[in-house]
């Protein structure tokens, strides 16, 4: 019996249960994801009867708290619903809905978080086949090793 092919079929095998496992415990992450980056947030809040909010600072806050912005927080930050906000700041005309946000989040120092699914796509994918080559070569190495321990007599010529 050849050892060293016997064991490198079992680790094609292990290797194989192995990616098909991790793939079947982050497919429903992944799969989150992907849905979270491919959903128009503004487009679901104008469905539900929502609204979104932006943060200014409260020192510089126009309007009246209560009525056109709300800063009961006490993080020191007015929190306007967009359209208010639009109102009383129309210097920020020219940026859409998204990169205003972006800015004022920026400006509050509460940076909006961007989803990047691939970045996790890889990381599993790194994980699925990282792990079984790492054990491979260990494999590998422990074989080698072990190989220079033989009795010389033993050998093949």
């Amino acid at each position: 019996m050849n050892i060293r092919q016997g064991t490198f079929r079992l680790w094609v095998v292990a290797s194989v249960l192995f990616v098909i496992g991790v793939g079947a415990v982050s497919y429903g992450g992944i799969r989150q994801e992907f849905k979270n980056a491919n959903t128009d947030w503004d487009a679901e809040v104008d469905k539900y009867g929502g609204y979104s909010l932006l943060p200014t600072d409260c020192g510089r806050a126009r309007g009246t708290a209560g009525a056109d912005y709300d800063n009961s927080r006490n993080d020191g930050l007015c929190w306007y619903r967009t359209e208010d906000f639009r109102r009383l700041y129309p210097e920020h005309k020219e940026l859409s809905n998204g990169a205003l946000s972006e800015e004022l989040y920026a400006k509050a120092g509460q940076p909006l978080k961007h989803i990047h699914p691939w970045n996790m796509v890889m990381k599993t994918a790194g994980i699925a086949f990282g792990i079984p080559l790492a054990a491979l070569a260990l494999g590998f190495s422990l074989f080698w090793a072990f190989a220079g321990f033989r009795d010389s007599t033993t050998r093949k010529a």
